[in-house]
């Protein structure tokens, strides 16, 4: 079995980087297609329910953040979470608002595309401003930051002894909230739409370091997935509306998917998933972030020659190259830069707090 000691979990790692693709075949064969008339791909039929790899992301990470945050400093928590997301967020950023601004396109949703909405942007905290976000994937990193918040205010109260306590009362929110809780303060803290994702993570994580007696923790996962699937199945209803189809996505199909994540987490959380074999395959996971956010980049070419060449070897081909452009982007961008930020902000952190 994995030694405690040992923080990196290829079988996540590995379901992270799937998890980023599922996204961008969803957008590459249902999204675009239904948005934009692109080519129709008969895959779609599975491949649109790629949108749960959202799911995914937030699962893990609850299980990770968790993993990372206990027990650490406020300090340390703050660095390594702006050190880990901004330098791809901006290029990401930068690279939405030059194709926007400068090619004078309007997306659905950001009535002016200007240097102030890049501004706002920026900080990643747009969400919480009002603003919209350039980029359409923006939207899930608002829920990651109130999720961030949440832990730092338990790592500077330092109520590590009380998670039981405060996933039970988190959960009674959640369902007493609802999943489309009309925007407010408490709605980008407690994010009540995704909550349930990230506390079933958090959960497998204490599964896994025995952090309470196990019936306990299963019980809490008892009221967790229900509520989880309630959830989804309002987003679902929401997607359908989203594309004025009632019957482009199956409860019962997005059903079996979440319910597939919860079985996987729980078998992680229990050891039952490690093996050496993954370590390579699991290395992938490092272009989760990157290919993520720039994923969408690649709906040009769908538009652009999707009706001129073979779609499917135009699928296979952007994603390859937009696999390729996610390693550019963490070898030269996030490997390079981190170290110099983290470097930058322990100071300004060090200054402020001498």
């Amino acid at each position: 079995m994995q030694s405690k000691a040992n923080s990196r979990f290829y079988e996540l790692d590995l379901l992270r980087f799937l998890a980023a693709l599922s996204v961008l075949l969803y957008h590459y064969t249902f999204g675009a297609t239904r948005i934009f008339a692109t080519p129709e791909f008969s895959l779609d039929k599975l491949l649109r329910y790629g949108y749960l790899g959202v799911d995914a992301f937030f699962m893990i990470s609850g299980y990770v953040v968790l993993l990372s945050a206990m027990h650490k400093s406020p300090k340390y928590f703050f660095i390594s979470r702006v050190v880990r997301l901004y330098p791809a967020f901006w290029i990401s950023c930068l690279l939405t608002f030059v194709i926007l601004y400068f090619g004078k396109i309007t997306p659905p949703g950001i009535p002016v595309v200007n240097f102030k909405l890049l501004a706002y942007n920026l900080t990643m905290l747009q969400g919480f401003f009002g603003k919209p976000d350039l980029n359409g994937v923006f939207w899930t990193l608002t829920y990651e930051i109130g999720f961030y918040f949440i832990i730092l205010l338990i790592a500077a109260l330092k109520l590590w002894k009380n998670l039981l306590l405060l996933l039970f009362l988190w959960l009674c929110y959640t369902f007493i909230a609802g999943p489309n809780t009309a925007s407010n303060a408490l709605y980008f803290l407690l994010i009540p739409k995704y909550s349930c994702c990230f506390i079933a993570g958090m959960l497998c994580y204490l599964l896994r370091i025995k952090y309470a007696p196990p019936w306990k923790i299963y019980l809490l996962l008892a009221i967790c997935y229900p509520l989880n699937i309630k959830h989804d199945i309002a987003i679902l209803q929401n997607m359908n509306d989203y594309y004025h189809d009632a019957g482009a996505y199956r409860s019962y199909v997005m059903i079996a998917i979440v319910t597939c994540l919860y079985i996987f987490f729980l078998l992680s959380a229990h050891g039952k998933l490690y093996t050496p074999k993954l370590k390579y395959p699991a290395k992938s996971g490092v272009l989760t972030y990157p290919l993520y956010l720039l994923h969408g980049f690649g709906i040009a070419a769908f538009i652009t020659w999707g009706n001129q060449l073979n779609k499917y070897v135009m699928l296979t081909v952007v994603s390859t190259f937009m696999i390729f452009v996610s390693y550019i982007v963490y070898r030269y961008i996030e490997q390079k830069f981190q170290p110099l930020l983290k470097s930058f902000i322990t100071k300004i952190t060090d200054s402020w707090l001498s």
